[in-house]
């Protein structure tokens, strides 16, 4: 049962105030991917990168991405992102639903639900949420609350938050464990 990660990129893998969003986005836009590398190489910061490769590498999460960055990028170009930026892994294992639904009006907690609700119903699978506390501002006191890791704005998904992340993960995995052990 690989557990999933609703993973959020601004504030938490994107806390560079030059190279981001928007240098992506123009990047795309103007066919130019080859001609920034230093984008590729600074919009996720390193640690960030590192510490949800070594999530990835612990639990061997399957990723459904909940991030603005789907309004403007589809999911080849989304993959495409993940292989310039060395976080292959996520490209390789993106959910057959690889985004949380965005429509106009929405919030981070309407979207995870939403999708929840249509494809983690029948046989629920353990979570984590990686956003931020501007993202994810409608998470506190929510029933995702405590599957969440909001990472603070410009610093990103730094050790701390992988501990929580993996706290998060061992307690559902443990638990489902004791269920099965019980039936």
């Amino acid at each position: 049962m690989r557990p999933i990660a609703f993973l959020d990129f601004d504030d938490v893998l994107a806390v560079h105030r030059v190279h981001n969003s928007t240098q992506v986005h123009f990047a795309f836009k103007s066919d130019a991917l080859d001609d920034v590398p230093e984008l590729w190489q600074w919009v996720f910061h390193y640690s960030a990168r590192t510490n949800l490769q070594t999530l990835h590498e612990e639990f061997q999460l399957e990723y459904v991405i909940s991030s603005s960055w789907t309004g403007f990028l589809s999911r080849e170009q989304i993959c495409e992102v993940m292989r310039r930026t060395g976080l292959d892994f996520v490209a390789e294992n993106l959910h057959a639903v690889w985004c949380t639904p965005r429509e106009p009006g929405s919030y981070r907690l309407t979207e995870i639900e939403a999708w929840l609700d249509e494809h983690n119903m029948i046989e629920r699978r353990p979570f984590v949420i990686l956003d931020d506390e501007l993202s994810g501002q409608s998470i506190p006191g929510s029933d995702l609350e405590s599957r969440s890791v909001l990472c603070d704005a410009w610093t990103g998904f730094m050790y701390p938050q992988l501990r929580v992340a993996q706290l998060i993960l061992y307690q559902q995995l443990s638990s489902a464990s004791d269920t099965k052990a019980q039936s």
